[in-house]
């Protein structure tokens, strides 16, 4: 394999080039490493996935601040003179400016099952950024190995082409010196320019593939474009443990019980009584129809409006309770809710933990199956090639007919196209494998 890959490297930049497009700029040399840091870098759908991990963390801190102290400066003015409504009922009006302070004392564990709530679906979030991260690995590593290969395909086919021509060439100057060779030279003729449609297709799979790769780094999906051929693929080892506990989406899941767990608690402290303390200091008071009212003028004959402000000014201090007693089932019901909501969420858990189990075991097992084709076809494809050139060489000796010559040649194509296929395959399952688990 690494004759092979040697021989078809130099391929690559030519044919890159030329899929590329007509472009005189030079294409960009990337390796599979650079494409992953490109696209973790420049992706358009991983900053919607971290938007929402922020959305998450702002909700956690709202969350942690309504378990604390607020201060708050309230107030109201209402005019109503005597003309209006009951005197007695509006105190002739009203004002008031205050800072208030409130602090909750006990609510049955309300608040501190929304930070438990708020700190879950983080976690949840940040299951989900993992998971996005990973599927944009996943699409890069697949559609760098489409290029690699149809690159690779199109060298084969290209060389392949080559030889067809060479011993067309020889056909040719046979049928000169006076041999009738016309008919394998029109079946050679067919051969061949199925050849150039078998390239022409592969330049249109390795052009989508580069397209989509490009978008995927956050570049121009028509800039030019070059992989660099990625190391050979590598015997498995026997895997330890359960690697596909590591998946984001059986993360998630969990995330999702915490996160229904908290809400049950919260449905379960509507119940509960709720106990909290407020003060408050500033101005409060009645008359808002005159500068001093008649009360204050009463008491303190000859008064004036800084007697008014200091009779207006205090504080107070409250304790606010409240219990709900009945309400018809409501409560009970968003309990039974939030509980059914839990027993969702448990089982979605052995639901993500199986799909994760069968989506890395399979393609851990079709890595190893592809790693056994590709030893065999490594060993084929020069096989192939020599089985070629001795039928060949038979055919100039007359032992042979141009139907043997041709199908040894398609069955050495074959073999080598095969051989390329399979390694790319093996690098999409080794990919899929690195997606639903650890490596």
């Amino acid at each position: 394999m690494t004759r092979r890959r040697i021989r078809l490297a130099a391929s690559f930049s030519v044919l890159s080039l030329g899929i590329a497009g007509t472009s005189a700029q030079a294409a960009d040399r990337i390796s599979l490493d650079e494409a992953l840091r490109l696209a973790r870098a420049a992706n358009a759908r991983l900053p919607i996935a971290a938007v929402e991990v922020g959305i998450a963390e702002q909700r956690r801190a709202e969350a942690r601040a309504g378990r604390w102290l607020k201060v708050a400066l309230e107030g109201d003015f209402i005019y109503a003179p005597a003309s209006g409504y009951d005197p007695i009922l509006t105190n002739l009006g009203e004002e008031r400016q205050q800072i208030v302070l409130r602090q909750p004392i006990y609510e049955g564990g309300a608040r501190r099952a929304a930070v438990a709530e708020a700190d879950a679906r983080i976690a949840a979030s940040r299951a989900r950024l993992r998971a996005a991260e990973r599927d944009v690995e996943l699409e890069v590593r697949s559609r760098f190995s489409e290029l690699v290969e149809a690159l690779e395909e199109a060298a084969i086919r290209r060389e392949g082409i080559e030889r067809l021509r060479t011993y067309r060439t020889s056909l040719e100057s046979r049928r000169t010196a006076g041999q009738g060779l016309a008919a394998d030279i029109l079946k050679t003729d067919i051969r061949i320019a199925a050849e150039e449609e078998s390239v022409l297709d592969t330049g249109r799979r390795a052009e989508e593939a580069r397209l989509e790769l490009n978008d995927l780094m956050g570049r121009d999906p028509a800039a030019p474009l070059e992989p660099e051929p990625p190391a050979e693929p590598e015997e498995p080892a026997a895997p330890a443990g359960e690697p596909w506990i590591a998946a984001p989406e059986l993360a998630e899941a969990q995330a999702e019980v915490r996160a229904a767990d908290a809400a049950v608690a919260t449905a379960r402290s509507e119940g509960k009584p709720r106990v909290s303390v407020a003060a408050d200091a500033g101005f409060w008071g009645s008359d808002t129809t005159r500068l001093i009212p008649p009360d204050l003028e009463e008491r303190h004959p000859g008064a004036t409006f800084s007697d008014r402000v200091r009779r207006d000014a205090g504080y107070s201090f409250r304790l606010e309770f409240s219990w709900p007693v009945w309400d018809f089932g409501a409560i009970q019901a968003r309990i039974a809710q939030s509980e059914l909501s839990l027993e969702e969420s448990r089982r979605r858990v052995e639901l993500e933990r199986r799909r994760s189990r069968l989506e890395w075991s399979k393609a851990d097992e079709a890595r190893r199956s592809l790693y056994r084709s590709i030893r065999l076809l490594s060993r084929s494809v020069p096989d192939a090639r020599d089985a070629y050139l001795a039928v060949e060489s038979r055919y100039r000796g007359g032992t042979a007919t141009s139907l043997e010559v041709l199908d040894a040649y398609a069955a050495s194509i074959e073999a080598a196209v095969r051989l390329a296929n399979a390694v790319a395959r093996y690098r999409v399952a080794d990919a899929t494998r690195l997606r639903w688990g650890s490596p």
